[in-house]
């Protein structure tokens, strides 16, 4: 019976007993039910990675030409203060009757540039022009003529009648109110009086006037060269002068070597003054030659350098307070049509390419009256027709001549033959006079340096302004004096 019901119970049919708790095991029930797992987010399909895009190019541009056009008007606003301070200092009304306008930047422009010998301590010796020097300015041509005129040149004046065109200056200077007006200062009426004096001995053709005077003393001379840290001169040849006037009126000893060398502006003021080593010809040519060295001189500078060299250049000029400035003009620099000529002069034009223009016994026939030089009026007017033609080797019309300074027959003849070629104006060469030649030089006799450059660069040689060496003779405008290094000897 028991089996029976233990194999019933085997077989599935329901036990209605105690319940029995098997050892070992847990209860399901006794754990509280576990806590279900947080939602989790739909996971979105992630984007495709973006192309990497470049910020614009122009808003970075502008900035940038923003703030450069911002310096630049700072640093131009600093300079025109600086130069509307100088021309109230230096600049003066012109007092002529029916003053010429001119503008640089529209057509030529003539600038009387008077040297003035003035002893403030010694206002007993009065004061003289001694040197004049009228130069045509092309601002937007970028060309600058200059043309020198003796000082002994005879002109007749008011009240004077026949005299030295350096009169002119000194008593339109002393008679400044009786000539222009009670309010005329001596350095306006002196001006005024050396730019109608010019005018008449240059036969100046209707149009065509003396637009602008500037007058510079010696003190003013040698300053701007010192502020420009000296200038560079190729001096052509030895210069002994035994009797150069001091200050204290004396005299002194002075010499230069020939060959390029260092000045400042004590030394360039004696070389540009001294005379007797040759004559007032001699010291016209150097006195441009200087000019176009402080041309060149500033050009060799950078940008930078310029710049910097600005302010000491405006206060040279200007001079001491309370002190009659080294420089005085009729030239309004502060307008703006002048001062931009300036700006494009200064940075287009090339110190090679000044034209120099003489009136000498080389190129203008003369008579001699005493001490007064009468120029004949067709020859200066020639001259004035050069001084006003723009630079060029065409317009130059130079003639060269070669002169043998070696001991090798033939080679002056060689070389002319080679310039011809070259499609120079050949006179017949010769042998230059007893020497010592060691290399070949050209001489710029008559100011044609563009032809002079050329010929230079044709034989390799150097070129130096003036007369040659050893009383060498010659009616051409360029001279070649050959060299031994020209064969190597």
């Amino acid at each position: 019976m028991d089996d029976r019901n233990q194999r019933r119970n085997r077989s599935g049919r329901a036990y209605t007993g105690d319940t029995i708790v098997m050892p070992g095991r847990k209860q399901r029930d006794a754990q509280p039910p576990a806590a279900p797992p947080p939602p989790t987010k739909p996971r979105l399909p992630r984007a495709a990675p973006q192309p990497h895009t470049r910020r614009p190019l122009w808003p970075r541009v502008r900035q940038i030409l923003l703030v450069a056009l911002v310096f630049f008007l700072v640093a131009f606003g600093l300079f025109y203060w600086q130069v509307r301070n100088v021309a109230q200092a230096i600049v003066v009304d012109e007092v002529r009757p029916n003053p010429p306008i001119a503008s640089p930047l529209l057509g030529g422009t003539n600038v009387l540039l008077i040297g003035v010998d003035e002893r403030p301590d010694h206002p007993e010796e009065g004061v003289r022009s001694d040197t004049l020097i009228l130069a045509h300015i092309d601002a937007t041509g970028r060309w600058v003529s200059l043309l020198s005129i003796p000082r002994d040149s005879q002109v007749e004046l008011p009240d004077i009648g026949v005299t030295k065109i350096n009169v002119a200056y000194g008593y339109g200077h002393d008679y400044a109110a009786e000539l222009y007006g009670p309010e005329t200062t001596p350095q306006q009426g002196g001006m005024a009086l050396a730019a109608e004096t010019v005018e008449d001995f240059l036969q100046m053709p209707p149009g065509m006037r003396v637009h602008y005077t500037a007058q510079v003393n010696f003190d003013g001379f040698a300053g701007l060269i010192d502020e420009l840290g000296g200038i560079t001169v190729n001096v052509p040849k030895l210069i002994i002068d035994e009797a150069y006037p001091t200050d204290d009126f004396g005299i002194m000893r002075v010499e230069f070597q020939p060959g390029e060398q260092r000045m400042d502006g004590a030394t360039a003021l004696i070389y540009a003054r001294t005379r007797h080593a040759d004559s007032d010809f001699g010291r016209a040519e150097r006195q441009q030659q200087v000019l176009r060295a402080i041309v060149a001189e500033l050009r060799a500078k950078s940008m930078p350098e310029r710049v910097a060299a600005i302010p000491g250049l405006l206060e040279s000029i200007a001079g001491q307070e309370g002190a009659t400035p080294p420089v005085l003009t009729t030239m309004p620099i502060a307008r703006p049509d002048v001062l931009l000529s300036g700006i494009v002069l200064a940075a287009g034009m090339d110190p090679e390419s000044i034209n120099q223009v003489r009136i000498s016994p080389e190129t203008v026939a003369v008579n001699e009256i005493g001490s007064n030089l009468v120029w004949d009026p067709a020859g200066v007017r020639t001259i004035l027709d050069q001084w006003l033609t723009r630079p060029s080797e065409q317009a130059e019309q130079a003639t060269v001549q070669v002169f043998n300074g070696t001991a090798i027959p033939g080679l002056a003849g060689d070389t002319a033959i080679q310039l011809e070629q070259a499609r120079f104006t050949i006179l017949p060469p010769g042998n230059a006079p007893p020497g010592d030649y060691p290399t070949t030089v050209v001489y710029d006799v008559t100011g044609k340096p563009i032809t002079a450059r050329r010929v230079a660069e044709t034989l390799g040689a150097e070129v130096r302004s003036g007369q040659p060496p050893n009383d060498l003779i010659s009616g051409a405008d360029i001279v070649v004096v050959l060299g031994t290094n020209t064969t190597g000897l």
